[in-house]
């Protein structure tokens, strides 16, 4: 997979304080973007800025995706703010509550957070998004579609609850609503390009430390070189697991359905991968869309 330079170009990241989200904005910084970091905390939010390459050219916006005015103001923020070339809805929910909740947009909070209020924050910096001149839209989902079939007559939980399946049925949702995205866009001619990706399997102690962010104890930094190879094909570490994204953002050719996953779907370098059926079903796309500007009460796309 060919991964261009983005020297010059401005990155939103969602949830790049920590975690996943972090080494998504490091990779990116790496080949010479700006990022944004978009999360709540901003003692965390700096605290990552300056563990990125040249730390001053980097800046953060708060963001809580689970407060509907946050999303707002930063929404509006960056969509008024200048062009803008890249957007990764990274962050979200990953244990859901143990009981049904329900989130700011109204819906089941996963689904509200992982979903809705990621959708409502694209909308507002569309406008940022087409000033640049070939914007990347990335949409994160998950290879526990494989296990799990989207269910699209409870996929906001609201007949039946298990976390898992919330949790999953959000993931469900952004790889649709990522692949219909790329289909209006292409459709309006827009410049815009919308990828999905999903970063696979990743726990903490293959993670490398990037202190004081994230810091393994000792035992585990002696052990990990051990037990990664023993499941180098089950899970990977935190910055192996952000390098889909990253392609999904550096890419020359996205091809006609973009979706970059680790070559041996839990693990491994990133590579176009086929997604579930389910996910780029264009019945099901125009479906899901109607839902998400019907809970919204707005048009995501300014031509609808």
């Amino acid at each position: 997979m060919d991964l261009s330079r983005l020297d010059g170009r401005t990155i939103l990241v969602t949830g790049a304080s920590g975690g996943i989200g972090y080494f998504i904005a490091e990779g990116l910084a790496r080949r010479g973007a700006r990022i944004i970091v978009a999360a709540r905390s901003t003692r965390r939010a700096q605290t990552a800025i300056d563990l990125l390459p040249e730390p001053g050219r980097h800046r953060h916006v708060e963001l809580d995706l689970s407060d509907r005015e946050s999303v707002r103001s930063a929404g509006h923020l960056i969509g008024t703010g200048g062009a803008l070339d890249g957007l990764v809805m990274n962050a979200g929910v990953i244990a859901a509550s143990p009981t049904f909740t329900t989130g700011a947009f109204g819906v089941e909070s996963t689904v509200d957070v992982n979903v809705v209020a990621h959708m409502e924050l694209l909308r507002l910096v569309l406008p940022a998004l087409a000033q640049a001149p070939s914007a990347r839209v990335v949409s994160t989902g998950s290879m526990l579609t494989r296990r799990i079939p989207f269910d699209l007559e409870n996929w906001r939980a609201h007949t039946s609850y298990r976390p898992r399946v919330a949790y999953v049925m959000s993931k469900h949702a952004a790889e649709i609503l990522g692949f219909e995205l790329d289909r209006r866009l292409a459709a309006a001619g827009s410049r815009i390009r919308s990828v999905v990706s999903h970063p696979g399997g990743a726990i903490d102690a293959l993670t490398p430390d990037r202190p004081p962010l994230h810091q393994r104890s000792r035992t585990v930094r002696l052990v990990a070189p051990v037990v990664a190879p023993i499941f180098s094909r089950v899970v990977q570490g935190k910055e192996s697991a952000a390098q889909a994204a990253i392609a999904a953002v550096a890419m020359t050719t996205p091809g006609a359905r973009p979706y970059v996953g680790p070559r041996h779907v839990a693990t491994g370098s990133p590579h176009l991968a086929e997604p579930v059926p389910s996910s780029s079903d264009e019945a099901i796309g125009s479906a899901l869309w109607a839902e998400i500007e019907g809970i919204l009460d707005a048009p995501i796309l300014p031509w609808g």
